[in-house]
């Protein structure tokens, strides 16, 4: 008979393609990856994968045999959910978050986990929404708090709401009587995260949109890096109104009026659906009534 632990070893090997990504998801060695997964193909008695390159690709018997993973592990996850003990945590779940979710509406959702889901233990890891796409992907991260993900097989994306940004500059750069074109802004520098982030990809369609192109720096993806840059005087950048209101109030940076208006970006609760299930639509509900920024 198969053990729950070799069928973790040859299901993350069907779903990441390697024996040494499968080892690094489930904390073992490669060579204890690869032991658990000869165990099942002797057990299975037929070929279960077939080599593409330096891939495994699954027979149809081995897609059989992961379909039936599938279900089995969801309901261990509703067992374990079941069984959890309210004085020590029963279950740890990493959950991926960029910067602007960890530094406005996060403590709040931590708060209302406890409350819902007291032996759940949260892990967050903070970095650029891609790296932590891809961690969702490979199994490394259970959850994710995404801006704007694209559809991906297996990939449960719930919306929380859309987070606005807008244009902001040095003080006294702009009047604050009318409403300031796209033609205005780019009289000057305008400072931007990397390539890959979803905010530069919204705001470099609205420039070609508009056939406007000013000069563009990269100024990193701290955001808090950025309104010192422009505090300084380096350029303008599309922020995160959320993030800033305080400095707004005081006078360090300007809240550019700006027509059209800056892009309002849609935020996701991601997960692999066929493995977190049971636990993630109760945790994404948490994540939306947590999400809350001023519009």
């Amino acid at each position: 008979m198969m053990t729950i632990k070799q069928l973790q070893a040859f299901y993350w090997v069907a779903r990441l393609g390697t024996l040494s990504k499968a080892a690094e998801k489930l904390h073992i060695t490669q060579s204890a990856a690869t032991k658990r997964l000869q165990e099942v193909e002797g057990l299975a008695a037929v070929p279960l994968f077939e080599n593409v390159g330096r891939k495994n690709v699954l027979t149809s018997k081995g897609q059989e045999l992961a379909s039936e993973c599938e279900r089995l592990f969801a309901l261990l996850n509703e067992l374990d959910l079941m069984k959890g003990s309210t004085q020590q945590p029963a279950r740890l779940v990493h959950i991926g978050l960029t910067e602007l979710t960890a530094l406005t509406w996060f403590g709040r959702f931590i708060k209302e986990m406890k409350n819902i889901y007291p032996s759940v233990a949260v892990q967050p890891e903070i970095d650029l929404s891609t790296l932590l796409r891809r961690g969702v992907e490979e199994g490394r991260l259970d959850f994710a708090i995404l801006p704007d993900p694209p559809p991906v097989a297996g990939l449960e994306r719930m919306l929380l709401g859309t987070v606005p940004f807008g244009w902001f500059a040095a003080p006294g750069t702009f009047s604050a009587e009318f409403a300031h074109s796209l033609r205005d802004l780019a009289a000057f520098t305008v400072i931007e995260q990397s390539a890959n982030s979803i905010i530069t990809e919204l705001c470099g369609q609205l420039w070609e949109e508009a056939g406007v192109y000013p000069e563009r720096i990269y100024g990193g993806n701290n955001v808090n890096a950025l309104a010192g840059l422009i505090s300084a005087g380096v350029g303008i950048s599309c922020l995160p109104i959320a993030m800033f209101t305080q400095e707004i109030e005081r006078g360090q940076l300007q809240l550019v009026n700006t027509t059209p208006a800056a892009p309002r970006v849609p935020y996701h609760f991601c997960f692999l659906s066929h493995i977190h299930s049971a636990l993630g639509y109760g945790v994404a509900e948490i994540a939306k009534r947590s999400f809350s920024l001023p519009s």
